[in-house]
C-alpha cells in the first residue's frame, strides 16, 4: 500500500500536469487562429476597424467580420468574457505616434479562457508607439531570454510592434488564495475579456495584463500592485 501511495503521489501530478498543459495549449491555438483572422481583415480593411466603420470600438460587428474569417471558433464582442477555450474575445485599440499623433486602429487583442482555469491574452500592434494619447502606455515586447550569467546583458523591454503574449492565472492553494484574495478562479474568469485586456493600461491592476507587460512567446506574468496575478 505504500509503494501504491508513493506511486499515487508522482503520478497523479504528472498527470494534471500534462492535462492542464494540453487545455492551455487548445487556447493558446484559438488565439492564434484569431491573430490570423485579424490580420487578414487587416490586409482587407486597411486596420482593426470593422467592417461597417472607422471606429476603433467594442462592437459586435468587428466579432463578426472575424467570425466569418474562421467559423471554427466563436468570436464575441470584447465586452463579453471567453467561457472556453473555443470562444475568443476580441477588441481593437487606437495606437499613437510619439507626436501624439493618432494612427488609427493599428492595435488588436484577443482572449480566451482554458479549461485550466489560465485566461490567455494575445495582442498584436501594426505600427505606433503607444497605445494611449499623451504617450502613455508604451507599446512594449519583452523577450523569454533567462540567465543568470551578469555577462550578458539583454536588450529586453523594447518598443516593438507584432505579436506579443501573455497570461493570468488562479492561485491553486487556499494558502495563495488567502494571501492574495483577488487571485481567484472566479475573478480570473471574470477578467478574461478584450474589453479587460485590451485598455492598453500602465499601471498593473487586478487581473489586467499592462501594456509593458507582454512577451514574444507565451507566458504568465506576474503582477506586483493590488495582488494580481497575470
Amino acid at each position: 500500500m505504500l509503494v501504491v501511495g508513493i506511486l499515487s503521489g508522482i503520478a497523479v501530478p504528472s498527470f494534471l500536469g500534462a492535462r492542464n498543459n494540453a487545455y492551455d495549449k487548445e487556447a493558446q491555438a484559438s488565439i492564434d487562429a484569431a491573430l490570423i483572422a485579424a490580420e487578414s481583415h487587416y490586409m482587407q480593411y486597411g486596420d482593426f476597424s470593422d467592417s461597417q466603420t472607422t471606429a476603433c470600438s467594442a462592437t459586435s460587428v468587428l466579432a463578426g467580420d472575424l467570425q466569418k474569417q474562421d467559423p471554427t471558433l466563436d468570436m464575441v464582442v470584447a465586452a463579453d468574457v471567453s467561457t472556453g477555450p473555443r470562444v475568443v474575445s476580441v477588441q481593437a485599440n487606437t495606437t499613437y505616434n510619439s507626436n501624439n499623433e493618432s494612427l488609427g486602429c493599428q492595435a488588436f487583442y484577443a482572449t480566451a479562457l482554458s479549461r485550466s482555469g489560465t485566461c490567455w491574452v494575445a495582442r498584436v500592434t501594426v505600427e505606433g508607439a503607444f497605445l494611449i494619447t499623451g504617450s502613455v502606455s508604451p507599446i512594449i515586447v519583452n523577450s523569454n531570454l533567462n540567465t543568470a550569467n551578469a555577462a550578458i546583458t539583454e536588450m529586453s523591454s523594447l518598443a516593438v510592434n507584432g505579436k506579443a503574449y501573455a497570461a493570468f492565472k488562479p492561485q491553486n492553494s487556499a494558502a495563495d488564495q488567502a494571501a492574495a484574495a483577488t487571485d481567484t478562479l472566479a475573478n480570473a474568469k471574470t477578467a478574461c475579456s478584450g474589453l479587460m485586456q485590451g485598455t492598453g493600461v500602465l499601471a498593473t491592476t487586478t487581473n489586467k495584463v499592462a501594456s509593458t507587460e507582454f512577451y514574444s512567446s507565451w507566458r504568465s506574468v506576474v503582477g506586483a500592485a493590488a495582488g494580481a496575478n497575470i
